[in-house]
């Protein structure tokens, strides 16, 4: 089997987050790694990019009319069947509107473009201002999904999951940062959205401590990691942005304590014994399989909604390093270590899961396989590592490292660059719902961050 990016990474407490500058990179990232970053694999980022902003922008209903879909609605898939992922689901949602939002920063897109991304996030905070309103809903902005024309789904459903408003709020406010940039001072729109805000972190200011909510795979009950981080960030943000707009106090100090609270409660998910952050506490009910409650969203934490201390934590590395670990030796498709991109052959990394016991296929219960948008995932994660450590030979072994990722999904992605929700951990070939939107952003994100990377190392 290959060697890791990480060797034995020394357990640490969830509250010691800094990485320390003088890491030993010998000691953690073995010397026989070789670039990966062919011309070939660049062409095909680049072309992945392209292919990969079309097609969210295809999922994303516009106002000029996307047949049964409202405005606004984001769709985690095309897909109607085998599996039927056409509908809205809150967390997916936000997670595209913040990687559309980032790309709002690029200098080189085109005005045209920039105008109508501007155009779709109205779109889409006019449909948050539709769901808000919706009566009757069993578990009110803790519903996971609407269909796309922005009525409830009201069959039964793994609810309620407190992580989709919070997502949300963060989704608007970053919003509400690029219009109070554009706007020369003038906060009026800003006000209106924060309107929007308000509703979903006071709803989070309620809820979070509840034990029994949804996990983001919509199959375990309890207190998780990835909801609680994303919940204190939000509310932290949120607080932000009631002094930028000189709110009440009153809703900034409710804010900032809620997310204190929170804080308190993350230490708790360093397993000493095992030597990684587990993904739920307090397990009330769901798979019951899952017992070594070791979870890709734990990375996927880290990445959304960690800071920089905790995303170039030990904990987060060590945490990664037994997921590289495990899904290296549990999938076939990970026995290949070359592939050829364009005629040239590039090494690839090990493709990545959710969890180690999970049986979820894609469109059935018959084993788990990796997943696209983990695997860029990981590619990301050493980019980002790359970034903060600035310019050096550690940094680029990182972009080297995270370039392995990368070719790996290139390995899997179909030619023509469609993207799915999962691989065959055999055979390699797509499985599951066809132009996964997440899918699509997680490679677009990974991508952003690796020219930031490479960008540093100059």
């Amino acid at each position: 089997m290959r060697q890791h990016m990480f060797g034995d990474v020394a357990a640490a407490e969830m509250h010691a987050l800094d990485m320390p500058n003088a890491w030993d990179a010998e000691a953690l990232f073995p010397a026989n790694i070789h670039r990966a970053a062919t011309q070939a694999l660049e062409s095909w980022i680049t072309a992945q990019d392209a292919f990969s902003r079309k097609h969210i922008l295809n999922n994303f209903a516009s106002s000029d009319g996307n047949g049964d879909a409202r405005a606004g609605a984001i769709c985690a898939s095309p897909s109607r069947k085998h599996p039927d992922y056409y509908y809205a689901w809150t967390r997916d949602s936000a997670l595209v509107v913040l990687e559309v939002i980032a790309w709002l920063d690029d200098n080189k897109l085109d005005y045209m473009l920039k105008d109508e991304l501007k155009q779709r996030l109205d779109d889409y905070v006019e449909f948050t201002r539709h769901l808000q309103g919706l009566k009757n809903l069993k578990y009110g902005l803790g519903e996971a999904k609407f269909y796309m024309d922005g009525t409830a789904f009201r069959a039964p459903w793994c609810n309620a999951q407190t992580d989709g408003p919070a997502l949300r709020a963060r989704a608007i406010l970053a919003y509400a940062q690029h219009v109070i940039k554009q706007a020369n001072g003038d906060t009026t729109r800003a006000h209106e959205l924060f309107a929007l805000v308000r509703t979903d972190l006071d709803y989070v200011t309620k809820v979070w401590m509840h034990p029994g909510n949804c996990d983001i795979w919509e199959e375990s009950r309890g207190m998780h990691f990835y909801t609680l981080l994303a919940q204190k960030t939000a509310l932290e943000e949120g607080a932000r942005m009631a002094h930028t707009l000189d709110v009440d106090n009153g809703v900034a100090h409710v804010y900032e304590r809620a997310a204190q609270e929170i804080a308190h409660k993350l230490p708790e998910f360093w397993d000493v014994d095992h030597g990684y952050i587990v993904a739920t506490l307090n397990k009330t009910d769901g798979i019951r399989t899952k017992n070594s409650n070791l979870d890709a969203q734990v990375l996927l934490a880290a990445l959304h909604h960690g800071t920089p201390k905790l995303l170039t934590s030990r904990a987060v590395a060590a945490t990664v390093n037994r997921l590289v670990h495990v899904f290296d030796r549990l999938y076939v498709v990970n026995h290949v270590q070359r592939t050829k991109i364009d005629g040239q052959w590039v090494d690839v990394a090990a493709a990545v899961g959710r969890y180690p016991e999970d049986v979820y296929d894609g469109d059935g219960s018959r084993g788990g396989n990796p997943w696209s948008l983990l695997t860029s995932s990981v590619a990301e994660y050493h980019y980002r590592l790359a970034v903060h450590m600035g310019n050096g030979p550690l940094a680029q072994y990182l972009v080297q490292v995270g370039d392995t990722y990368m070719a790996r999904v290139a390995r899997h992605t179909d030619a023509d660059h469609t993207m799915r929700e999962q691989w065959d951990k055999s055979s390699g070939y797509g499985r599951g719902a066809v132009h996964l939107t997440w899918s699509y952003a997680a490679h677009t994100s990974a991508s952003r961050w690796r020219n930031l990377a490479i960008a540093s190392l100059d």
